[in-house]
């Protein structure tokens, strides 16, 4: 029988949200993943895809994470799918990018005192002025890299950023919120369609390298992340999405995605892409992309 100090503590435990739980609250804001050419060809290619799926923004994507590429937008999060030739030299398929997020004014800086970071990606200015632009929501950002001991490799970026001032002011003059709100469902309303498919990505599967991903949940674990030992893997546990950190044995890069769908797809249907990648729908409000 639980002892009752123990049966309190994990009654008061149920129901707490995760981010209650970090010093810092961290959430999903998005993916970078580097896909072989005939997978992402297959991709920006479908009309299922740009049409039923999801809001799909294609071609050069400005912002620290741009280049050539594709984003799938989704309420809280978004996917951006690109090949090695659309990134830096030395890129290959299998690079994975992991960006966190704060979704309150300042919280960043709470996080330089947890460990050693540099400055990641660059801040792109809004002008206070200027017409309403989906893209300078996604792209308008300070962010922490891991760095000395923490430094992840080349293949995997890990960044946590904050939407900066110059984004939440111009968002604010169309939605009249209060300027500490960084939530990524404000950022991301511009994105996000309803009326597709994709709501939002709930979890992930990542093959990077075994030092990455200490490096990555020593960092975490310094935020009192909810982190869970898998082998020489982790599982990462944030509000609305798990990720699932494992060795590169087979191959590194995306291995799966799992999404909440904002309707069920009629009669549950499989999209391949490229040679290796099958995009499943259902049972129910989910689909389940592998990539094999």
């Amino acid at each position: 029988m639980m002892p009752l100090a123990a049966l309190v503590a994990a009654t008061l435990f149920i129901g707490v949200p995760l981010a209650a739980q970090q010093k810092v609250p961290l959430v999903l804001n998005h993916l970078v993943l580097t896909l072989d050419s005939a997978t992402y060809r297959d991709i920006a290619n479908s009309d299922f895809v740009r049409d039923k799926f999801s809001a799909a923004e294609s071609g050069f994507l400005n912002g620290p994470d741009g280049g050539d590429g594709l984003r799938l937008f989704g309420k809280y999060n978004f996917v951006q799918l690109v090949v090695p030739a659309a990134k830096t030299a030395g890129a290959q398929t299998g690079d994975v990018g992991m960006v966190l997020a704060v979704e309150r004014v300042g919280a960043l800086d709470r996080l330089k005192g947890q460990g050693r970071f540099d400055a990641g990606g660059r801040i792109v200015s809004v002008p206070a002025d200027g017409p309403v632009h989906a893209n300078l929501y996604v792209e308008s950002s300070k962010r922490l890299r891991p760095a000395g001991p923490d430094s992840t490799s080349a293949h995997t970026l890990f960044e946590i950023m904050e939407y900066s001032r110059d984004a939440v002011q111009h968002v604010a003059l169309t939605d009249s919120q209060s300027l500490v709100n960084l939530s990524g469902v404000r950022f991301f309303r511009h994105n996000f369609d309803p009326t597709k498919l994709l709501s939002q990505l709930t979890g992930a599967t990542l093959a990077i390298p075994v030092d990455d991903i200490a490096k990555i949940v020593a960092v975490l674990k310094r935020d009192n992340v909810n982190i869970v030992a898998d082998g020489d893997g982790a599982i990462v546990k944030l509000d609305g999405f798990t990720l699932h950190l494992i060795p590169p044995y087979r191959g590194a890069g995306v291995k799966q995605l799992q999404f909440a769908l904002t309707r069920a797809a009629v009669a549950n249907p499989t999209y391949r892409f490229g040679p290796k990648s099958q995009l499943r729908f259902g049972p129910g409000l989910i689909a389940v992309w592998d990539f094999k």
